[in-house]
């Protein structure tokens, strides 16, 4: 019989006890799912104002001296802060935040204009609030708050993920509000550990996404080759005249070609991933925003299913428009459906690394993303704001429709020889193309 000594056996046990206490190393949260960016919304109280959340005790046995309600006042500093606790949570675990970051002290890298796939918000549904003081021991609060976390994938447009998770803490003093932003931090952690919340997260590869191309080719399209009257040009232009609504309002867009691209404002599709696109025969298409400028204020959208049957807007891609040139623009101002408006281009102005045609065509809320054309048909640019007050009238711009196909990396594809006007299109000058216009 072999015998062991007892020391080998001591130190198999000692080897074997921090075996068990050693961690086992796994890759960070952030790592195990893909780099799609999230956005903080409201962190938001659910506690209405008056209801008794907790009080203060003192003595061996805790005897209640005041009451704690919850405060309406107290409650919108509490959003704010926790809004950017959460966001820091998320910085620190690795995830790609999009907006501000509160981790940087550097203002430039706050601002991200691509905003977040998914957007993460909360609701406190409970609170519990508590101080306790006694001659043999100072004072401590204790907190504990229910969180109802909801994450929202805006691909999909729905909630893909809601969980109530409860975050307790405590601090030293009396009321201390440290305890609060303690306990939702505690919540905010247990949420990121969630299977459920991870896999919501993963719920679609980032490689299943069709991404757009780095560059997007439109044909020319002919214009007329002489000044159409406003029925003839209102006639030929208004099938491509769209109305895109989102959950935070609605604007106008125009379709410029067959394959279902279409140009509108960044202020008009927001933050969005994908809109509600009218079109003129009454139907509505789903439209998935390719591209976003918001420092020029203009997007692409690309409409779902097929559009060869619209037929597109000439573009003037280049920078031939006059001052005193008759221009119309085609809209949907307070929903009034392809409403048409008359003018002239009045001047050509700047607003930082803007350029902008200024008109006195009649703009409202809804023209904007709508085109501004000319006589010959061609969009020279995209209704983008006003100037409103009391005694100021006719002062509404465009951004010029060259600048938004460069920042957008559309490329118009001229014809092999074709007679081109001044903007670049082709001239329509048999009978049968006319009429086509």
């Amino acid at each position: 019989m072999i015998q062991t000594p007892i020391w080998s056996v001591v130190l198999a046990s000692v080897f074997w006890w921090l075996t068990l206490q050693t961690p086992i190393l796994s890759e960070p949260i952030a790592s195990q799912q893909p780099n799609a960016k999230i956005e903080i919304a409201r962190i938001r109280s659910g506690v209405l104002p008056g209801v008794i959340i907790g009080g203060h005790h003192e003595g061996w046995l805790n005897i209640v001296q005041q009451r704690y309600t919850a405060s309406s006042d107290r409650d919108d500093r509490l959003e704010e802060a926790a809004r950017y606790l959460v966001e820091d949570e998320l910085v620190q675990a690795g995830f790609d935040i999009a907006r501000s970051q509160p981790s940087s002290v550097f203002e430039e890298a706050s601002h991200d204009p691509e905003p977040g796939r998914f957007l993460i918000g909360g609701t406190l549904t409970k609170a519990r609030l508590n101080s306790y003081q006694s001659w043999f021991k100072g004072g401590v609060t204790k907190d504990d708050r229910t969180i109802r976390w909801e994450l929202f994938d805006r691909q999909r447009s729905k909630v893909v993920y809601r969980q109530e998770i409860i975050g307790s803490a405590e601090a030293e003093g009396i009321d201390n509000p440290a305890a609060t932003y303690e306990a939702i931090r505690a919540s905010i952690k247990q949420l990121l550990e969630e299977p459920g919340f991870l896999a919501a997260l993963n719920s679609t590869p980032v490689e299943t996404i069709v991404q757009p191309p780095s560059r997007f080719e439109v044909a020319a399209l002919a214009v007329s080759n002489q000044p159409l009257s406003i029925a003839q040009l209102t006639g030929r232009s208004v099938p491509a005249i769209v109305r895109i609504r989102t959950t935070s309002g609605r604007g106008s867009g125009f379709v410029i070609d067959s394959s279902g691209l279409v140009i509108t404002n960044h202020h008009v599709v927001g933050s969005a991933f994908t809109v509600n696109v009218d079109l003129y025969d009454g139907s509505t298409r789903i439209g998935r925003v390719l591209r976003r400028d918001s420092e020029l204020d203009a997007a692409l959208v690309q409409l779902d299913g097929e559009s060869t049957e619209i037929s597109g807007l000439p573009l003037c891609q280049t920078n031939a428009v006059r001052v005193g040139e008759s221009v119309i623009a085609i809209g949907n101002p307070l929903s009034l459906s392809n409403s048409v408006t008359q003018g002239i281009v009045s001047g050509f102005r700047r607003d930082g690394d803007r350029s902008l045609i200024q008109t006195d065509t009649a703009i409202n809320p809804g023209n904007s993303g709508g085109p501004l054309m000319n006589r010959q048909g061609a969009v020279i640019g995209i209704v983008t704001e006003k100037i409103a007050s009391k005694g100021i009238e006719g002062l509404g711009f465009a951004l010029p429709i060259e600048q938004v196909l460069h920042r957008l990396n559309v490329q118009i594809v001229q014809p092999d020889r074709a007679a081109l006007d001044d903007c670049g299109n082709p001239i329509a000058t048999s009978q049968s193309e006319q009429r086509s216009l």
